[in-house]
């Protein structure tokens, strides 16, 4: 439609012409407007509707996902069970073999998948993934490996590994009953620090008291004083272990025990301040702490309770 304006001189409507600069603002006003409504075109339809690749995309992720998922329950799994068998694996070594145990690496951790995970493609991630899993599952080979080494070890030894001390010696043992270990310890009688050479298992009178070990019962004391009625049992092989503060002593001196075989209950004999077993075990004549000879009879993860219990008591029993 044409523009018309008055012209006041000729006293008339003249027709108004339009410029270069009119249709070039137009047509930036047509286009900004073509463009605005193409965003929102695009907006709504990338909202509602969803193409199949889009489709295809999101399908994958959600499998993504739940491989993650199973990856991690996964290396959780092996990493635990990993760990209970390195614990055990350096209990025994330390304990009975006196050896440095095997050492298992299951994952670089300067690797650069673990500096750069931030970064690092999903892909990338998924691939590394299941490379560490299988290193962790090789890495479980070898440790049960070291462990049928070992057994192939005692079969070779025969009875002498049933003369080394590797059980709690008390009957129906909780990890509640663990009481102070080896080390400085308050005395309840003369509060006072005092080295403490063995380790209290707490227990109601009359609780069996088992031999550790096979052995000779060496010693058989019957006394009110000190550490009371005790009983000492040479293993054989270097190790000793005693058993104090006992009510009945079932054994004598001369007599051949197995391992697991009752000589004795709990009493409180001697300068005990409660019912309880103290404990003590010596190889070559030097104390030893008692806890790392628990391993034929505790979990790992009883053994860990028992490290800190013991470790956060500060007071003995005698």
């Amino acid at each position: 439609m044409e523009k018309y304006k008055f012209n006041k001189e000729k006293l008339e409507f003249v027709e108004v012409r339009r410029g270069v600069k009119w249709w070039c603002r137009k047509i930036f006003q047509y286009l900004l407007a073509s463009i605005l409504l193409a965003i929102l075109y695009y907006c709504i339809f990338a909202l509602v509707v969803s193409t199949d690749a889009e489709r295809k995309l999101a399908k994958e992720n959600e499998v993504m996902a739940e491989e993650y998922e199973k990856l991690r329950q996964k290396l959780e799994v092996l990493d635990n069970t990993v760990s209970n068998l390195k614990l055990k694996d350096r209990e025994i070594y330390r304990s009975i073999f006196n050896a440095d145990p095997l050492i298992v690496s299951l994952i670089d951790q300067s690797s650069p998948l673990l500096e750069n995970i931030d970064t690092t493609k999903d892909e990338m991630i998924v691939s590394k993934s299941r490379q560490m899993l299988e290193l962790m599952q090789e890495s479980a080979s070898d440790v049960q490996a070291v462990f049928e080494d070992i057994n192939e070890e005692c079969k070779y030894l025969g009875k002498s590994v049933d003369h080394i001390p590797s059980i709690v010696p008390l009957k129906d043992f909780s990890v509640g009953q663990t009481g102070a270990s080896v080390g400085k310890k308050i005395n309840p009688f003369y509060k006072t620090v005092v080295e403490h050479d063995g380790m209290d298992l707490l227990g109601a009178v009359g609780t069996d008291v088992l031999a550790s070990a096979d052995g000779v019962v060496v010693e058989s004391v019957r006394s009110k004083r000190g550490r009371g009625n005790s009983v000492t049992i040479d293993h054989k092989n270097g190790y000793m272990t005693t058993y104090s503060h006992l009510g009945d002593i079932l054994v004598r001196k001369g007599k051949s025990v197995g391992r697991g075989e009752v000589i004795g209950r709990i009493g409180l004999s001697g300068m005990s301040f409660a019912p309880h077993l103290h404990y003590c075990v010596t190889y070559n004549g030097k104390v030893v702490d008692p806890r790392n000879y628990f391993f034929a009879d505790i979990t790992p993860e009883q053994f860990r309770e028992i490290i800190a219990i013991s470790s956060n008591t500060g007071q003995s029993l005698d």
